[in-house]
């Protein structure tokens, strides 16, 4: 019987040929699987321009500040936004006595909110519907006080206005309406002859 003999050395080459085949055969695995990762996380087509959507939204929403209030020293609050929408046509005065508040409204929204005072005990604001028949933004003086009346809005004709005066915090006119003098030069600028002033007991709203 004949015997075959393996040379060592080319038991060592044939082994030197199956690890160089393995390492190959892995490092082309890794690089499939690296690529296919990198495609998953990458937005392409309709993701890319959803996410490019969805980012130019929330850089527009950051930039759309929401409308300001201004708030007063004296306690008056304005909505710069609706107010500027006034045509005067479409703005009133509300006055309500029992909450010591006036409110300027323009197509049925707050813009202007102003704490007042009206008639201390023993004299009386009247109520009911007015227009704004005389205006003097200076110069009127009051004939009980001898007082100027700033921003002055007749009340109909009668011998009531709304005008800027010290507020105490409390009811303390002679029946006028009176306003921080902010508040007033504000209503007084936004309205004109024959706007509408609305003097209420008590005033539940729009």
């Amino acid at each position: 019987m004949e015997i075959t003999h393996t040379h060592p050395n080319t038991e060592t080459s044939d082994r030197q040929i199956m690890k160089r085949r393995v390492l190959s055969s892995a490092l082309s695995l890794s690089l499939v699987l690296g690529i296919a990762m990198v495609s998953s996380c990458t937005p392409t087509g309709t993701n890319k321009t959803a996410s490019a959507e969805r980012q130019s939204g929330a850089f527009s929403r950051g930039l759309s500040a929401k409308p300001k209030i201004e708030r007063h020293e004296s306690g008056a609050r304005v909505n710069p936004a609706i107010l500027s929408t006034s045509t005067r046509q479409n703005t009133r005065l509300v006055i309500d006595v029992a909450d010591q508040k006036g409110y300027l409204l323009v197509d049925g929204k707050v813009a202007v909110e102003t704490p007042v005072s009206t008639a201390r005990p023993g004299k009386w604001t009247p109520r009911g519907s007015f227009s704004m028949s005389d205006r003097v933004r200076t110069g009127k003086i009051s004939t009980i006080y001898g007082v100027e009346m700033p921003f002055w809005m007749r009340l109909s004709g009668t011998a009531y206005g709304v005008h800027a005066g010290h507020l105490p915090g409390y009811p303390a006119s002679a029946g006028c309406i009176r306003l921080p003098a902010s508040a007033a030069q504000v209503i007084f600028d936004n309205t004109s002859y024959g706007t509408r002033v609305n003097v209420y007991s008590s005033w539940d709203g729009a």
